[in-house]
């Protein structure tokens, strides 16, 4: 588990719960639930539990250089929703489905290749922008939106 703070005193939490095949790059998990920064240790657990906001594939570098604080180790929900995305292979391109972590890949139907993304890795001040903007500092900006994770283009779902 980490902390973010907000820049008013507070802070949001997230967590990394899987790391991509790419070195660097981990899946991050940022909960609904923002406290004051005095009280970010002992907030955690209940962190952790409450509402999932953001899923994203994100790199390490605040983490890495101290900007979001290390609490500690925490079990990772067994539930996820990790997202499934889109990839053309071959020539002529093929549409084909691949999980959150590119290990493993089928061809797409045609609905699937109109709905899934294309996995992107998102900036870490991206993640810290919208999770602000969830609390109210800063204007809400659409693409926030993408990182909320899809329930119906999930690993699990597309991959059983």
């Amino acid at each position: 588990m980490f902390s973010i703070p907000l820049g008013d005193g507070r802070c949001g939490f997230g967590q990394v719960v899987a790391k991509y095949r790419k070195k660097g790059a981990h899946y991050v998990a940022i909960f609904d639930h923002i406290v004051d920064e005095a009280v970010a240790d002992e907030s955690a657990d209940e962190a952790r539990t409450s509402r999932l906001m953001f899923l994203a594939l994100t790199l390490g570098s605040r983490l890495h250089h101290g900007m979001w604080r290390v609490l500690g180790p925490r079990d990772i929900a067994a539930d996820l929703p990790f997202p499934a995305y889109k990839v053309d292979l071959g020539f002529p391109p093929v549409p084909h489905v691949v999980d959150h972590l590119g290990e493993r890949t089928r061809p797409a139907t045609a609905d699937e290749a109109v709905l899934l993304p294309v996995r992107t890795t998102v900036a870490p001040i991206a993640l810290e922008k919208a999770l602000q903007a969830k609390a109210g500092l800063t204007p809400w900006r659409e693409r926030f939106n993408d990182f909320a994770p899809d329930l119906d283009l999930t690993t699990a779902r597309l991959f059983g």
